[in-house]
């Protein structure tokens, strides 16, 4: 999250970064976030040199969480869009809140970021409107579900339709750190230097640019020998194959900070059975070439005699007699953390493999709880191969309304061993 600045006369790096941060050495984190003022002439202390009229980007030094707003005021009368559309989603920009959508898809997934997309009618010539929703503008916004904030984001550039009876807005965004899944390293951090480094040490570095900060709930492991950063690289896929080698997965915290995490267990949320309200449908997705027998990890390295690689061995195939083999170089892994590397491997293959699409009523479990990701479901669906009752991670959230279907959620649904790191020995479609 950032904000920008016009340079005034008398102005220095080192004057505003005091101003902003309260140490004149972080000017640093200013120049990271403007790749222009590469190959301008320096002041005494090193810093560019900057003039009046430049614009500046001002990364904001790790928002703290405390200060984000977990519930939405009580004294906010928000704009209404659609006065026959329900109230129960507001996202606020530019300290304006907006809500009546007449339609609405909320993704919380998991292993990548939450997305949002709503739609209502537009009407141009209400100022709010026009000044709320610019392309290209990428306003930092809060979505709130019934007044509880779900994340703090940005909105991406709206998408108006007129039609011959309608007109019609519709916002999408992600949370804040959401910019890594599109963007690359900018220059001002070039060359990448991040051999021996912890993962932690080098997803700070690389998202600093960008303001928001980073989490690690779960073990990081030891520091990386050798990392090798490609230009072609989003920071996202980047940061994801270093997470990946550390049995961490990559997602946002409600405040859009960044978090690599390792699920863990939960007690089952709610139990779901075919036939049955809340049960709207299930749809099994089982992908036979992503399915392997053996998978072999082998460490990079220059001198073959130092080589080295392990394998996890799928016993649901071998037993059958099945041979399907698998394998990868994990670039930055050594033999020490190599085991973690190819079971985080195989534990993605089953995911890839084997996975649910569970649609329910509503937007809440049975309990009253709002469907989040990495809840525990038991779900009993003969029809759909799941022929015992089954714990299943939600892997993926997404809650819609339509004035076709009304208020549906659907849910991803893989086998827990996917994401926690143990993998399974029993399948639903074995009796």
């Amino acid at each position: 999250m950032s904000k920008s600045y016009t340079v005034k006369k008398g102005d220095t790096l080192s004057a505003i970064s005091v101003r902003q941060y309260g140490l004149a050495a972080k000017w640093v984190q200013i120049k990271n976030s403007n790749p222009q003022l590469i190959g301008r002439k320096t002041a005494i202390d090193g810093s560019p040199l900057i003039f009046p009229g430049d614009i500046l980007i001002i990364p904001y030094d790790e928002m703290p969480t405390e200060k984000v707003g977990k519930t939405l005021p009580e004294s906010t009368v928000p704009v209404v869009l659609d006065d026959s559309a329900a109230q129960d989603i507001t996202i606020l920009i530019d300290g304006k809140a907006f809500t009546g959508f007449s339609g609405y898809t909320i993704q919380m997934s998991v292993d990548s970021f939450d997305a949002f997309s709503f739609t209502a009618p537009f009407d141009s010539s209400i100022k709010d409107y026009r000044k709320a929703f610019k392309p290209f503008a990428y306003k930092q916004c809060s979505v709130y579900y019934d007044k509880k904030l779900l994340f703090n984001g940005t909105l991406l550039t709206p998408n108006p339709e007129v039609e011959p009876d309608s007109k019609t807005v519709t916002l999408q965004g992600y949370p804040s750190c959401g910019c890594i899944n599109d963007c690359h390293l900018p220059e001002t951090k070039y060359p990448p230097e991040y051999n021996g480094m912890k993962l932690s040490d080098i997803a700070k570095d690389v998202c600093s640019p960008f303001g928001f900060a980073v989490v690690i709930d779960g073990d990081e492991g030891a520091a990386f020998e050798k990392v090798e950063y490609s230009p072609g690289d989003t920071l996202f896929n980047f940061l994801k194959k270093l997470a990946e080698q550390r049995g961490l997965i990559i997602t946002n915290k409600p405040n859009g900070d960044l978090l690599f995490w390792q699920p863990k267990k939960e007690k089952v949320c709610a139990t779901i059975e075919e036939g049955e309200e809340p049960f709207v449908s299930c749809k099994p997705s089982f992908d036979s070439q992503m399915f392997f027998s053996h998978i072999t990890g082998f460490s990079k390295v220059e001198n073959e005699d130092d080589a080295s690689h392990y394998t996890y061995e799928n016993k649901l195939l071998t037993k059958a007699g099945v041979l399907r083999p698998f394998s990868f170089v994990a670039d930055d892994a050594t033999s020490t953390d190599l085991q973690n590397a190819v079971e985080a491997k195989a534990g993605r293959m089953f995911a890839s493999a084997a996975s649910y699409e569970l649609k329910v009523l509503g937007h809440k479990t049975p309990k009253g709880e709002m469907w989040r990701k990495n809840m525990a479901v038991s779900l009993y669906a003969p029809d759909a191969m799941i022929y015992r009752e089954t714990t299943f991670l939600v892997d993926n959230v997404t809650i819609q309304r339509s004035d076709s279907d009304g208020n549906i959620t659907t849910l991803k649904l893989v086998l827990p061993g996917a994401r926690d790191g143990s993998l399974p020995e029993e399948y639903p479609w074995e009796e």
